[in-house]
C-alpha cells in the first residue's frame, strides 16, 4: 500500500506491480515536476489555526473575506459529468489560499491507505516539539524512507515510537482532523498481509487541513517541522510522483504523498477494489492551494489513478488566476 518492492519494504508493494514504470495517465504524455524548485516560497498569511472557515460541497462557495458578495465556482463543477461515469466512488477537497475557500466533492469517509505517513510524520514532529529537541535518532532515519519511499516497515516502526495510533489521534485532533480515526499495524489487513494502518479512516476534507499544517504557517507545526515535511514530501521517488501533481507546468512546487492499496473484499468503508488516494501542496503559476482525493472501488490501480489526475489536472486550470 506503499512501497515499491524496489523500496524492500514489503506487504503492499505488489501494489504499484513490479515493473518499476512511471505510469501515466491516458490524457496525454505530461512531466510530473515536484522538485523542480531549490526552496519552498511561504504563504501569503497563516490560515485559521484549526480548520478553514468555509466548507462547500458543491457547486458554490461563500463570498471570499476579500469579494464581499461574489460567489466563487467549486472547481469540481465541471468534472461532475466526468465522474458520473467513473467506476468506484471519490471524493475530493480543496482549499484555494488566494480566496481562503475550501470545497468538498461528495463528502464521505474513506481509507487513507499509505497516505497516513503524513500523519505519523506529523505526529512525530509535533511529538518533538513538545519535548523541546529534535527527532529522536530512530524517527530521524526512518521519516525520509516513510515518505519519500513510502517505506511501510519504517511506517510501523514510526507509528510505535510516537505512541501507535491514539498518540497519533491526539496530533490529529491538535490539527484539526474532526473524523479521522488512526488505526493500529495489526492485526493485517483482512485477506493481505499489509500493515493495518492502511485502514486508517478520514474524510477529503481532513487531509486538506491536514496538508494545511506543513503548507502554512499556524500552531501546531513549527516553521522548522513544517519545512522539514515539505522538503521529503517533495522528494517521493519518481514511480510515486503522480496524483495530484499531474498535468503541472514546469516551475511548480508540488509536496505530496500518494496511497493505493486493493481491497481483496469489501469492509465497512470500501468494496472490493482498489484504493487510490493523492494528497499535496501544488504552488506556482498564480495558484496556491492544497488538494486531497481519495478513491476506492476501482477496477485497477491505474483506473484509480487516471481517475485522480483528471481531478488535478482540471482544479489546476480551475484555480488558475482568471478563475478567481
Amino acid at each position: 500500500m506503499g512501497a515499491r518492492r524496489r523500496a524492500g519494504a514489503g506487504g503492499a508493494s505488489a501494489g504499484r506491480g513490479a515493473t518499476g514504470r512511471v505510469r501515466v495517465a491516458a490524457l496525454g504524455a505530461l512531466t510530473l515536476l515536484t522538485s523542480a524548485c531549490a526552496s519552498v516560497p511561504q504563504a501569503a498569511g497563516p490560515p485559521p489555526s484549526s480548520a478553514p472557515a468555509r466548507q462547500h460541497s458543491h457547486a458554490h462557495a461563500s463570498p471570499a473575506p476579500d469579494a464581499p458578495g461574489r460567489r466563487l465556482r467549486s472547481p469540481f463543477t465541471s468534472l461532475r459529468r466526468y465522474l458520473a461515469g467513473r467506476l468506484g466512488v471519490v471524493t475530493a477537497a480543496v482549499y484555494d489560499r488566494r480566496t481562503r475557500q475550501l470545497w468538498v466533492y461528495h463528502p464521505r469517509v474513506e481509507y487513507t491507505a499509505s497516505i497516513v505517513k503524513v500523519q505519523i510524520m506529523g505526529a512525530a514532529l509535533w511529538e518533538a516539539q513538545q519535548a523541546g529537541h529534535g527527532l529522536p535518532g530512530s524517527e530521524a532515519q526512518l521519516i525520509p524512507p516513510m515518505i519519500e519511499a513510502s517505506d511501510n516497515s519504517a511506517a510501523t516502526a514510526v507509528l510505535a515510537d510516537v505512541g501507535g495510533p491514539v498518540r497519533v489521534g491526539e496530533f490529529d485532533r491538535a490539527a484539526g482532523l474532526l473524523d479521522t480515526q488512526p488505526h493500529a499495524a495489526s492485526p493485517p489487513i483482512p485477506g493481505t498481509p499489509w500493515p493495518a494502518w492502511g485502514l486508517t479512516t478520514t474524510t477529503a476534507r481532513d487531509q486538506v487541513v491536514l496538508m494545511m499544517r506543513f503548507a502554512y504557517p499556524n500552531a501546531v507545526l513549527s516553521g522548522r517541522s513544517r519545512r522539514y515535511g515539505l522538503s521529503l514530501m517533495r522528494q517521493v521517488e519518481a514511480g510515486q510522483n503522480w496524483g495530484v501533481s499531474y498535468g503541472l507546468p514546469a516551475g511548480t512546487v508540488v509536496a505530496l504523498k500518494d496511497g493505493w492499496i486493493p481491497f481483496p473484499r469489501p469492509l465497512p468503508h470500501a468494496g472490493p477494489g482498489w484504493q487510490v488516494d493523492s494528497i499535496g501542496w501544488i504552488h506556482g503559476h498564480g495558484r496556491d492551494y492544497v488538494l486531497a482525493v481519495l478513491t476506492s472501488g476501482s477496477p485497477s490501480e491505474q483506473y484509480g489513478i487516471d481517475t485522480v489526475q483528471v481531478i488535478s489536472q482540471q482544479v489546476f486550470t480551475q484555480l488558475g488566476p482568471a478563475s478567481g
